[in-house]
């Protein structure tokens, strides 16, 4: 066979083991603090599904669907029953699903790591659309090189083996600018149409916030109508609504198809879903705690110090290799390679765009703004990282012309992959623990990590299940659920944030003397205000136990046993929390 045909098939298989080798190891060594609930909220869509009550399978805003079709899949491996049992829908903040599950001889996390895999399954598989359609615009070792890069992003790469929205999210946006910029700057074929317009509507069926998406369609838009302004600016505004139109269509049918919910009561659907999120963004709350929209109440924050903060995120958990890359590729628009003016012409403003869109929309907002909610814009600025260092490292071989330039070439930028990979692995296996070592000791006096995830957690649960009488033990724990349940054989109570609120002291008393530990998630507790008198009363006795990651203290363990009572009076006396 000719060695030329064997390329492309061999650059499948290495893409392959590459998006797969980091996301399969040790699915079940940890839990992540949202995870447990979309479990519960999975359980419940798989149950609406098998009682044909489809207009139950909603989830305010997000609205999740893609992520609730993935746990509906792991429940008809590992549980199929579940749907028949008639427990009708269990309430997923009181973790009702996983006493469920143990009363029947299955453990929650069993369907997490099913989920987990199902989930990097379909990531491996839009990883790989995603590199057949940028291989329109590079060559396509380049294209491979960009890919692989990109999904070894430290933060990229940690959600995307999680039970999460946003890595599914990232690629159906970057899969849909891709293929709507080949139907608009390159060939009118359909099926390119057809697949932007489905991959925008699973990224709204996947999170609302997908909405982002209109603003590099409409750089994408407005570049075709630029082209096509000599055959008269009104006959190309004209051709561009209509594809716009039909691109909608080609959105809201599969926004339709693949949500039940949307068969029997579309209006509730999009209630929810769209009446919460602008209610997060504009009132600052999902609409169960700020109440029914009201344009009063709207106040957009527009001093865009939200941005600024986004932008110092990213910074901080991306890797210096993505610095440099993105730099190398602003220089995009000068050079004058004939090879790279498709990447130049097509692929540099509408990645920008993309990332710059989910940047200031969630900067503007009032709602959270959790690192992982512009997951896109990393991927977007990785893809364009590995396209500048391929850039970068073709123009140094084109200027040094030698004997074995291309072996070079290909040596530097595997080089490259392991270091960005290198970056990743050393905070397995959460990676999410990433932090860039240039920012980190400009800001190394820092006592807390940077949005603490329940990582640690874990740990603490499997010291304490090493102890004797562990299953005959209680636990009080800062995000019990999941995080450390999953992992400890015994039972274990939740704290409750009122209880440091100067009003419920007799209550926190209560909960401690029920338990038999005390597990202090200082990662979060420590750095919060409202639990600094509950910490320092803490303080004044020895813990049998902490966790420490990255040279941070993440969780402090007490015996309540050993606990005097003049801390146990402290503690019932904390002081009224001051705003």
């Amino acid at each position: 066979m000719d060695r030329k045909k064997l390329i492309e098939p061999a650059l499948y298989v290495v893409l392959i083991i590459a998006l797969l080798a980091p996301r399969l190891p040790s699915l079940g060594s940890f839990s992540t603090l949202d995870e447990p609930y979309w479990l519960s909220m999975g359980a419940n869509f798989y149950y609406a599904l098998g009682q044909r009550e489809f207009q139950n399978t909603v989830y305010e805003y997000q609205p999740a669907v893609t992520t609730m079709w993935i746990v509906t899949a792991a429940m008809l491996v590992y549980f199929p029953e579940y749907r028949g049992m008639g427990q009708g829908y269990l309430d997923y903040n009181k973790g009702g699903l996983d006493l469920f599950m143990i009363e029947h001889d299955k453990h929650p996390m069993e369907l997490l790591i099913i989920s987990r895999m199902i989930q990097i399954l379909l990531i491996t598989a839009l990883f790989l659309i995603l590199y057949s359609l940028l291989k329109r615009f590079v060559p396509k070792f380049v294209s491979a090189f960009a890919v692989i890069f990109a999904s070894l992003d430290p933060f990229f790469l940690s959600q995307s083996r999680l039970l999460d929205h946003e890595a599914m999210l990232s690629l159906f946006v970057m899969i849909s600018v891709l293929a709507l910029a080949i139907y608009c700057l390159q060939e009118r074929r359909f099926i390119f149409l057809l697949l932007s317009g489905v991959s925008a509507g699973l990224a709204q069926l996947t999170k609302s916030s997908a909405i982002a998406i209109l603003a590099p369609v409409g750089v994408l838009f407005l570049i075709q109508i630029y082209q096509e302004r000599r055959e008269g600016l009104i006959h190309a505004l004209v051709k561009t609504v209509k594809t716009f139109v039909i691109w909608l269509m080609l959105l809201a049918a599969a926004y339709i198809v693949f949500w039940p919910g949307m068969w029997v009561a579309p209006q509730k659907m999009i209630y929810e879903v769209y009446g919460n999120a602008f209610s997060y963004a504009f009132q600052g709350a999902r609409l169960s705690a700020a109440g029914e929209l009201e344009s009063s109440r709207f106040n957009l924050n527009l001093n865009f110090s939200g941005i600024f903060s986004l932008i110092e995120v990213i910074l901080r958990r991306t890797t210096p290799l993505t610095w440099l890359g993105v730099l190398f590729g602003l220089s995009f628009p000068f050079t004058r390679a004939p090879e790279w003016n498709s990447a130049r012409r097509q692929l540099f403003l509408p990645f920008w765009v993309t990332a710059l869109a989910f940047v200031i929309m969630f900067g503007i907002a009032q709602g959270r703004n959790s690192p992982h909610y512009i997951l896109c814009s990393y991927l977007a600025l990785n893809l364009l990282a590995g396209l500048g260092w391929s850039h970068i490292i073709k123009l140094f071989v084109d200027r040094f012309p030698t004997v074995g330039a291309q072996g070079f070439q290909y040596g530097i930028l595997s080089i490259l992959l392991f270091l960005q990979f290198w970056s990743a692995a050393a905070f397995f296996p959460y990676y999410f623990t990433y932090q860039n070592p240039i920012l980190y000791q400009y800001k190394r006096n820092e006592d807390f990590p940077l949005f603490p995830y329940g990582e640690g957690l874990e740990q603490a649960a499997q010291y304490l299940a090493g102890l004797p009488n562990a299953t005959a033990s209680t636990a009080l724990v800062y995000y019990s659920r999941g995080c450390f349940s999953y992992f400890y054989p015994g039972k274990t109570i939740g704290f409750r944030p009122y209880y440091v609120d100067g009003l419920h002291g007799q209550d926190l008393i209560h909960s401690i003397r029920s338990s038999d530990y005390i597990v202090v998630y200082y990662a979060v507790q420590g750095g919060v205000e409202s639990y600094k008198g509950y910490i320092e009363a803490l303080s004044g006795m020895k813990p049998i136990h902490e966790v420490w990651l990255d040279g941070r203290k993440y969780v402090v363990i007490y015996q309540v046993d050993q606990i005097p009572e003049s801390i146990l009076e402290n503690l019932s006396n904390l002081k009224p929390v001051t705003q």
